[in-house]
């Protein structure tokens, strides 16, 4: 069926006129036999970002045919020069005042109709034959796929990959495992699972996934370079640094009132040594290296 060749990607944004061009490349540009429903949805940007997503949006639709499938109108051209190289983009987006980044990955996924979803920050980007991978994955029982990150400094240039390990209970006691932009998910998993929690600013992803996990529902690996997350200064995971230390806090409380009895002693010592010490060390090399590219001026 066509309509099981569809995947949706959902890009949340907020005044990142800076970076979001190269996410919106990152996807229309992903080629292969499969549908791409695009959305961005916007927090009402001040910056240049609506003339960014309005100048892509007569890119993709000027002078180019379209094939209807679930009411949406997915865009294909054989001129050369049109980015889009799958069978069909769709791209929608608004910018009106939102909750924040969950409530904005919400409002997308809520009429996303692909058989497979993601949501990729606006400073972030897919690898070229990312969504292929994906597509063409046996996906068999899991509800969830995941892949390898790469860390990037804030003008892109590659860092470090991401610490990836299995997503389970053990793990999950010391950090999430998952490098958000290269996780993907069924349509019917957020059905059962439900919406990202709008209760934590940083680690609502981190949430979903323990979420997941703690559902008894089923990752499967692919072992495959498939996204970059751009790591610097300003961007939540470090200017936020200490909100998202006490939002762990309290997400760790509410999944693990007593982790050694609920999940067992060894296994969690095993995750400190197999998953925490490798990934303190990987982190702690990240932050040389961006005070590095600080000190010195390197670009």
């Amino acid at each position: 069926m066509e309509c099981e060749k569809i995947i949706s990607i959902v890009t949340p944004s907020f005044n990142h006129a800076e970076f979001i061009e190269e996410s919106l490349i990152s996807v229309i540009t992903q080629e292969g036999d499969f549908y791409i429903d695009y959305q961005v949805i916007d927090g009402g940007s001040s910056d240049h970002t609506v003339n960014i997503l309005k100048k892509f949006e007569e890119i993709i639709t000027k002078d180019t045919e379209f094939t209807e499938l679930n009411g949406l109108k997915f865009y294909k051209s054989n001129r050369a020069q049109n980015p889009i190289k799958c069978k069909g983009l769709s791209f929608r987006w608004i910018s009106e005042k939102d909750k924040g980044q969950s409530d904005a990955i919400n409002k997308g996924l809520r009429i996303a109709v692909g058989y497979v979803m993601a949501f990729l920050n606006s400073d972030d980007t897919y690898y070229p034959g990312t969504l292929k991978k994906v597509m063409l994955y046996r996906w068999g029982s899991a509800d969830f796929v995941y892949g390898e990150g790469m860390w990037t400094s804030k003008d892109g240039k590659e860092l470090i990959p991401y610490p990836t390990f299995p997503p389970n209970k053990y793990n999950f006691v010391y950090q999430c495992t998952l490098c958000q932009p290269a996780v993907f998910f069924r349509k019917s998993t957020f059905e059962k699972l439900g919406e990202f929690s709008t209760e934590f600013h940083v680690i609502f992803d981190f949430e979903y996934w323990m979420r997941a996990v703690f559902y008894g529902m089923k990752f499967r690996r692919i072992n495959s370079m498939l996204a970059t997350s751009r790591f610097y200064a300003e961007n939540k995971t470090m200017a936020d640094k200490n909100i998202q230390v006490d939002e762990i806090s309290v997400l760790k409380k509410k999944y693990y009132t007593k982790p050694f009895k609920t999940i067992g002693r060894w296994k969690v010592k095993m995750a400190r040594k197999s998953v925490h010490k490798p990934t303190v060390e990987r982190v702690t090399r990240l932050h040389e290296l961006i005070n590095s590219d600080i000190r010195y001026g390197i670009k």
